[in-house]
């Protein structure tokens, strides 16, 4: 019996909570909306478009531009569509929009011109250089032949070139060019190389042309080898004067300055700043193989990098650090101590020559300055500091870079006689000589250079028979020109402008 009760009590609860829940009304969320409208114009002139065929995607409606190019598609449920634009003669276009509740979106659509159907360009015939060439000059004109075209179509290229045997994609030098020629310059020396025409036509179909290939000429010899300025940043370059080969060796992104050829014509010595402070590296004469050799820098009253010279066999290279010059190993090892300045003073540059008064006998000619740039005096010294004797004494005006004959017997160097700079600035420098014994002071510009200008930076040719200076107007920012002259000063000659610190090997 109580068993029953229950049964009986469960279903009448049931039946309550059926007739409750019954009453309740299910609730849907409303449609939300937003519009779209908005105006079609051309690419070229931005000029309305009418006629223009608008639909969505999702489907909602399509319409048609008026006569100002202006669509509205109305309200529109919320979400994201895709916009198509489409009319006879114009490529379609189709913009991706998302359309929020109440938002009232307005589009504008620009179109282009359907480009007109051209058959595909034929394939390019090469015609120079041919395939397979060698010793082609770095900078080399690529010709090819267009072939037929139909009426109205244009063909445009473009020139791309591979370099070595392991680069897949190329370089696009040139693109969309009307012209059926093209000089590439800056290739590499004794570089394999691959070019390919790409045509292309008013339908924008490409045709490919095969991958022919040629090799570049070989290094040449550069006997000139120079600085000059590269943006606000100084660089070395070679050059040679009878082929006009310019390259330069250095990039690196701080000052490099005074080349020195190793005697046996195998390494170039400079200091560089790249560290902050001026220290010696040496590179092949291609610019390559850059290594590091002093950590102790050159450095002194207004010394900026140009303080060495190669010892006469080319193991070591002598350079100047304030009161103390120096001696290391090319290879970095081995700093040792030649020689202290005298009191007060500092080195300034030096050169080591292996022959002095027409003997074989090493010798090391050194500049020293005080406090005041025109305080100047020329020391000569055995390697090991022994026998230093004051070959030029503090003479009116500015000394500037002494420098051996080829035979030892005479010393070049730079003066400017006439006048004394606080600062530095020199206004009539000429190129004098002098015998080691300290006789026949010469000058060697005399009247032959221009007024106004100052003679600097002479060195002595590798055979001795040619003396590479640099001129330059005295105003400061004068452009620094390279020449060349006779040992007695005669035949004066520019080679290179707009270039400075010069060194000469093999001369023509």
């Amino acid at each position: 019996m109580r068993k029953f009760y229950l049964l009986f009590r469960f279903l009448f609860l049931m039946t309550i909570f059926s007739l409750v829940f019954s009453c309740n009304e299910n609730t849907i969320d409303p449609d939300q909306f937003g519009s779209i409208s908005g105006t079609v114009k051309t690419s070229d002139g931005n000029l309305p478009m009418e006629g223009v065929a608008i639909s969505t995607s999702p489907g909602s409606k399509s319409v048609t531009t008026d006569v100002d190019g202006h669509f509205n598609l109305g309200e529109v449920l919320v979400g994201d569509y895709s916009v198509t634009a489409k009319k006879e003669d114009y490529t379609s276009e189709n913009v991706s929009i998302k359309v929020l509740v109440g938002q009232a979106l307005v589009m504008d659509i620009v179109m282009q011109v359907a480009p007109p159907e051209f058959a595909a360009p034929e394939e390019p015939v090469y015609i120079t250089p041919l395939n397979a060439t060698v010793d082609l000059a770095t900078s080399t004109e690529l010709v090819w032949n267009a072939g037929e075209t139909e009426t109205g179509d244009t063909l445009r290229y473009d020139v791309i070139i591979f370099e070595g045997g392991d680069d897949f994609e190329g370089t696009k030098v040139a693109s969309n060019i009307l012209d059926t020629t093209y000089t590439v310059s800056g290739l590499k020396f004794e570089t394999p190389y691959q070019w390919k025409i790409v045509a292309r036509n008013r339908s924008l179909d490409e045709t490919e042309g095969r991958l022919w290939k040629f090799k570049t000429e070989k290094y040449p010899s550069n006997p000139f080898f120079f600085v000059k300025d590269t943006l606000g940043s100084k660089d070395i370059y070679s050059w040679d004067l009878a082929e006009n080969h310019l390259i330069r060796l250095t990039d690196d992104g701080g000052s490099e300055v005074s080349p020195r050829i190793s005697p046996n014509e195998e390494l170039l010595a400079f200091s560089s700043n790249v560290t902050g402070k001026y220290q010696i590296y040496t590179m092949d004469l291609k610019g390559n193989n850059v290594t590091k050799v002093t950590d102790l820098p050159i450095a002194g009253y207004q010394n900026n990098g140009s303080g060495f010279s190669w010892s006469p066999d080319g193991s070591q290279i002598a350079y100047a650090n304030y009161s103390n010059l120096y001696k290391i190993n090319y290879n970095g090892t081995g700093l040792q101590s030649i020689a202290k300045a005298p009191v007060n003073r500092q080195f300034k540059s030096c050169e080591w020559s292996g022959h002095f008064k027409n003997r074989s006998q090493e010798k090391i000619v050194a500049l020293t300055q005080g406090e005041l740039p025109y305080d100047n005096e020329i020391y000569l010294m055995d390697p090991d500091s022994s026998n230093m004797t004051l070959l030029v004494d503090n003479l009116p005006g500015t000394l500037s870079n002494p420098h051996f004959t080829i035979t030892g017997d005479k010393v070049i160097f730079s003066l400017d006689s006439l006048y004394e700079d606080d600062q530095g600035q020199q206004f009539n420098a000429k190129i004098y000589s002098i015998d080691v014994d300290g006789s026949n002071l010469t000058d060697l510009s005399e009247d032959n250079k221009e007024a106004g200008t100052n003679d600097l930076q002479a060195v002595f040719s590798q055979t001795g028979g040619k003396i590479i200076f640099m001129n330059v107007a005295n105003d400061g920012d004068g452009t620094k020109n390279i020449w060349t002259m006779d040992t007695d000063g005669q035949n004066r000659e520019e080679i290179i402008k707009n270039a400075e610190m010069p060194e000469w090997i093999n001369p023509k």
